[in-house]
Parts: C-alpha cells; sequence; structure tokens
C-alpha cells in the first residue's frame, strides 16, 4: 500500500504532467488541490505560479493571476530559501512582464544560491544584451557555456555584443583589447 508520501509525490507529478500537456486549467485545479493539504509544498507552488502565467493570453502585471503566482513564488522562497527555483521562476515571470531589471534581481538572486544554474546565467546575459550592457552580457553568456555547452543556439547575439563592446576587429576577429571608441581618444 502506497505511502501517504508517495501519494502526494504522485498527484504532484500527475499535475505537473498536466501542465506539461498543456491542460492548464486541470493542472492548476489539482496543484490547488495540493496546497489545500500541503500548504508548505514548494514544488507545487512553484508549479502553480507557472501555470498561472501560463494561463493567461498575455502576461499582464495586473492580472489576479500574475499576482497570485509572484506571491506563490515570494512564499516558496520564504519557505525554502535554499532553493534556487522559485527566485528563478520569479526571474522569468518579471521578464515576461517587461520587468528586466527586476528579473535580473531574482536571477542574480537564484545565483547566489547556486552559481551553476545554466538557464539563470543565459537569462541574465540576455537580460544585459537588451539593456546595452554588452561586456557584462558576454561574461555571463560564457559562464552559461561553460555550465551547458548545449545553450551556444540560444547565444546568437553574442558576436553583436562582442562587436558593440569592441571586441571584434573590422573581420569579425577576437581581439585582445577592446578598441577605443572615439570618445575616449
Amino acid at each position: 500500500m502506497p505511502t501517504v508520501k508517495a501519494k502526494s509525490k504522485e498527484k504532484y507529478q500527475n499535475a505537473a504532467k498536466l501542465l506539461a500537456d498543456g491542460e492548464v486549467e486541470e493542472a492548476i485545479k489539482s496543484l490547488r488541490e495540493i496546497i489545500a493539504e500541503k500548504p508548505d509544498h514548494v514544488n507545487a507552488m512553484v508549479t502553480l505560479a507557472v501555470a498561472l502565467m501560463e494561463s493567461q493570453t498575455t502576461p499582464d502585471a495586473n492580472a489576479p493571476q500574475t499576482e497570485e503566482a509572484l506571491l506563490l513564488l515570494d512564499r516558496a522562497a520564504r519557505i525554502n530559501p535554499k532553493d534556487p527555483i522559485p527566485l528563478f521562476n520569479r526571474g522569468v515571470c518579471l521578464r515576461k512582464l517587461g520587468q528586466p531589471e527586476k528579473a535580473l534581481e531574482s536571477f542574480l538572486a537564484a545565483l547566489k544560491i547556486q552559481k551553476k544554474l545554466p538557464l539563470a546565467l543565459l537569462h541574465v546575459a540576455e537580460i544585459n544584451y537588451e539593456l546595452g550592457r554588452w561586456e557584462t552580457a558576454i561574461d555571463f553568456a560564457r559562464k552559461a557555456l561553460v555550465r551547458d555547452p548545449g545553450l551556444e543556439g540560444a547565444l546568437g547575439w553574442v558576436r553583436d555584443a562582442m562587436s558593440k563592446a569592441g571586441m571584434l576587429d573590422d573581420k569579425g576577429n577576437a581581439i585582445t583589447e577592446p578598441k577605443q571608441s572615439t570618445t575616449e581618444r
């Protein structure tokens, strides 16, 4: 006979599968039941937050689902402060909401807990690229690639950032010293 813990784990896995299969509303219902039974179920809180964001056609900072998702992620982070996943997912939510600086704070907080999160490193790199912080973007892109070489395809912007940072010569070859801009001469 399965233990209560095994049943809880199976119930969570089924809810997560529902979400992965695109059954968002069913996943939300199931995850809410899990949290009602076990209010400190961090994984269920994080997954429910993801599902709530997925339930929106266009993420909206003022939508009740978004507000609940962010509250769930904050609560999960407080319950288990050594788990970077709630902070990582908070960063993803904030990035989807068009709040890059707040997203960066969350990703960097997740990286303080676990320095080797390739996807957090990738998000930090991409956000810095989008904000025109070329050298920081390149630095985090390198770190992401060291952790997960499979991310190379997601880093097509690195050459552009290197060029803008003065790290490539006129032929596109890497140079050791960045070019001085005309304003620095």
